[in-house]
């Protein structure tokens, strides 16, 4: 495929490996352009030039200049009036970017910065100006929450560590007078990628401290663990077990075999994990502890709380698991719907064990999202791709009869793009009231209050977001008896 966007990545931090500026790091893996509003009728492009392409429909497509992904050849600031350096999305196009020089990394501040080609017109109004929205991936496939860019603009890559993949859809209102040449939507000039990595890098927040045996509890750390126990190593991610070993624990548990690391009594071990996991339908990890000859939890009740977190510092609340089992992002709530880290702290009740006894051996974290391939993806196989598993799922539990369930929807008031304050109503369904909750991708409570009201009234509350910074956030209601959860952003 050809390269586009011939683009210089600015120097990294020592931390993200590479320093020295790197030129075309991008290539277009889809280009998808939609119709455009003023010009005659002209044809669909695509990325290839010598493809067949389908007809335009009366209003027509992007003219041909403007619908060459290979113009959009650098990262530009300028707007010049005729210049054509860029590529047009059209209303409702898609554009997915590949970066050439291994990720780019989530450093200080903010990560990647977009260009877009308004001429003459560098100011953005929401909702009326060409507007796109942008998300990021490691392997094209689970994207991060939606961000909005309205002419050029900047964003963070959290919750990911670093990434490969590019979206940018076109969300301008058709609908609307946007005036001056060349009614075609987004224009995509140019991106820049702040820091760049070869791999994702590694926090050094992310440790272990082995515990003891029960008869040293009290103790120095790891004393009483025999020396086979005690390498850090064997508690493996991903571990390549065979069919047969993950069906039989018997094979996988072998006795005098020291393939896991003992937590100890008291012990914590926290891991970085190779890539971001996604909280998909079901579990999304199975962690796999020894117990030679494969005694069940309440004849030998090892037990750890685990909990995650998308930066290495903040962690979850704790899911408790005993000897084998699975483990669901869901529960954790929605800012913990994607893991960089998992940790296990051990809470096993010594009493229920001998005096030489060790408690919780991790064995294998095994992640059951499939991990990013390294190839790159094709359009047609991009064309597909619609999980976007990281944004919170709205929840609606209403557990009691009497009122409808349609009592209970929250609504933002206007768009959910705001600037200054966000506004929101609900009908209230249950009497006294909800509580609402405003936290950063996160998890971090950054405002909080009252919805109150009358049964059946419909209650509004305005909450002020001066003092946030641009990105995605977070608005919950919650009662005794029902939550939701919706998403908006702050530009």
């Amino acid at each position: 495929m050809k390269k586009i966007l011939a683009i210089t990545a600015m120097s990294a931090l020592a931390t993200f490996g590479i320093q020295t500026a790197q030129a075309d790091s991008w290539k277009v893996l889809c280009f998808k352009q939609g119709p455009a509003r003023g010009f005659a009728a002209n044809p669909r492009r695509t990325l290839d030039p010598n493809a067949v392409v389908s007809p335009g429909n009366a209003a027509g497509y992007p003219i041909g200049a403007r619908s060459i992904a290979t113009q959009a050849n650098a990262a530009e600031a300028s707007d010049v009036v005729g210049d054509m350096n860029f590529a047009s999305l059209g209303f409702g196009g898609q554009m997915v970017l590949e970066y050439q020089d291994g990720l780019f990394g989530n450093g200080p501040g903010l990560d990647i910065t977009l260009f877009e080609t308004t001429w003459g017109d560098p100011n953005w109004i929401p909702n009326v100006s060409e507007t796109a929205e942008v998300e990021f991936s490691q392997d094209g496939f689970n994207w991060t929450p939606i961000q909005i860019a309205g002419h050029n603009g900047s964003f963070d890559i959290s919750p990911l560590l670093a990434g490969k993949y590019v979206r940018i859809t076109d969300v301008t209102n058709n609908a609307v007078n946007i005036t001056g040449d060349g009614i075609d939507a987004y224009d995509v000039d140019g991106l820049v990628a702040n820091y760049n990595t070869p791999n994702i890098p590694l926090n050094p927040l992310c440790d272990y401290v082995q515990g003891t045996t029960k008869q040293f509890i009290g103790g120095p750390s790891g004393q009483g663990i025999v020396g086979q126990r005690k390498f850090f190593a064997n508690a493996g991610i991903n571990e390549p077990f065979t069919p047969a070993e993950i069906g039989n624990p018997a094979l996988r548990e072998v006795v005098g075999v020291y393939n896991f690391w003992s937590l100890g009594f008291g012990g914590y071990a926290c891991f970085q994990l190779p890539y971001a996991v996604f909280d998909g339908p079901g579990a999304d990890f199975q962690i796999y502890e020894t117990t030679w000859n494969n005694q069940p939890c309440p004849n030998y009740p090892e037990t750890v709380n685990i909990t995650v977190s998308v930066d290495g510092i903040t962690y979850s609340a704790p899911q408790p698991l005993c000897k084998d089992g699975s483990i669901d992002l869901t529960p954790f709530g929605p800012a913990y719907a994607v893991a960089n880290y998992i940790k296990f702290d051990d809470i096993s009740d010594p009493t229920k064990f001998g005096k030489g006894d060790d408690a919780f051996d991790i064995d294998n974290i095994a992640i059951l999202q499939t991990p990013p391939s390294g190839q790159p993806l094709t359009c047609d196989q991009l064309s597909n791709v619609q999980r976007r598993r990281v944004a919170a799922s709205i929840e609606n539990n209403v557990g009691f009869s009497g009122v409808p369930e349609s009592m209970f929807p929250l609504e933002i008031v206007g768009s959910n793009v705001v600037s200054d304050k966000i506004a929101f109503s609900a009908t209230i369904a249950e009497e006294g009231g909800y509580k609402y909750s405003v936290r950063n991708h996160i998890g971090q409570e950054l405002a909080s209050g009252q919805l109150a009201g009358n049964l059946y009234d419909l209650s509004e509350a305005t909450v002020s977001t001066d003092g946030f910074s641009n990105g995605v956030y977070f608005l919950t209601l919650t009662s005794a008896n029902s939550k939701e959860t919706v998403k908006f952003i702050k530009k």
